[in-house]
């Protein structure tokens, strides 16, 4: 199974230098920019599936893609944004879902850090019940670092920047490997260029 980490594409929290932010940062209009360019990249990757955060950031960012692909989008609330954990420490709670006005299911506003973990779980359960071979997950920087830390089962925690658009490849299998890290995606040279 090859398991594609999308982060979204600039917020404008992003813009303003901010680690996380909540369910209603708007992407920029570079950020829109940066939506269009990948599609391209990934139609090449033949992707058969499209997991979701229910932020709209993510939602607009895949939004081009899945419409090039004619794939739907699955949304599950367990991908959205959670906070910056640097430990193992956090004992494991149930997560609380609220509804929200985008008609989706989002975290509690308040939520503990072993809530996100849990989250973390079954976002993962999530994307191995998946019979797709190639899985795209449109998420957010700090659940991307959970999954590579869980996926890779590793021994301490460690941090996985991703710049928005930013691409990683988890291959599963006898051996798990990463591919792409921190790579981002938009090949497309104006838009690299904010105005």
């Amino acid at each position: 199974m090859d398991i594609f980490l999308l982060r979204h594409a600039e917020t404008e929290s992003n813009r303003a230098g901010s680690l996380a932010s909540g369910s209603e940062d708007a992407l920029t209009e570079y950020g829109h920019r940066q939506a269009q360019a990948i599609v391209d990249d990934l139609m090449e990757l033949e992707i058969e599936t499209i997991l979701c955060s229910p932020y709209s950031r993510a939602l607009d960012t895949v939004g081009p893609f899945a419409q090039a692909a004619s794939l739907p989008v699955v949304v599950h609330p367990c991908l959205a944004e959670g906070q910056l954990i640097l430990d193992n420490s956090a004992a494991l709670e149930e997560p609380v879902y609220t509804p929200h006005a985008s008609g989706y299911l989002h975290p509690a506003i308040n939520e503990q850090a072993g809530a996100f973990l849990r989250r973390v779980m079954q976002a993962q359960e999530v994307i191995f019940s998946q019979s797709a071979s190639k899985i795209l997950v449109v998420t957010h920087g700090h659940m991307i670092r959970e999954l590579l830390n869980g996926l890779l089962a590793l021994p301490a925690k460690t941090r996985f920047p991703h710049d928005n658009c930013g691409l990683s490849l988890v291959s599963v299998g006898e051996v798990n490997t990463v591919g792409f890290l921190n790579r981002a995606m938009c090949s497309n040279q104006a838009v690299h260029r904010r105005p």
